[in-house]
């Protein structure tokens, strides 16, 4: 059924939102990257529990959100070759694990550095998302938004 419940893994959380439902593309706004990390681990840990496969989508160049001892597995993709060939390989992730696969993506904010336009992480987001809930999934997302961070990040 389409709208199953998926819990995050926080009590608080899903009381105040009721819950996610299959198809969900979650979007925290954060204001850093260890924020995020709880949030992640914390999904990632009931989806365990739920026996729930989850994929965590590598880009950023800040620390690995998860361990190699955490049971996720890690998709280490590069979105300095531009935007087309990064949303392909992840539109062709997403064909290859199938229904109700859980994802984690890193950072959208770090593909400022590569892509220079907050123009191209919304269409990346728009082409994305429909496929996503097509397929049943869960995603989360990290958009922190404050120019220091985008600032830091063009500086490495």
């Amino acid at each position: 059924m389409m709208h199953d419940r998926v819990s995050t893994g926080v009590r608080g959380i899903d009381g105040v939102v009721d819950g996610l439902r299959l198809g969900d593309n979650v979007v925290w706004q954060v204001d850093d990257l260890a924020q995020y990390g709880r949030l992640a681990a914390k999904f990632a840990e009931q989806a365990k529990r739920d026996g729930r496969k989850l994929i965590y989508v590598r880009f950023g160049g800040h620390e690995p959100l998860f361990g190699p001892d955490a049971d996720v597995v890690t998709i280490e993709l590069k979105a300095d070759r531009g935007f087309e060939r990064f949303a392909a390989s992840v539109h062709r992730l997403i064909e290859r694990e199938g229904r109700r696969a859980f994802y984690v993506f890193d950072c959208l904010t770090d593909l400022l550095a590569d892509w220079h336009s907050d123009l191209m992480i919304g269409n990346f987001f728009r082409v994305t998302c429909p496929y996503l809930y097509e397929l049943e999934t869960v995603a989360y997302f990290d958009a922190r938004l404050n120019s220091g961070h985008r600032e830091s990040r063009m500086r490495q």
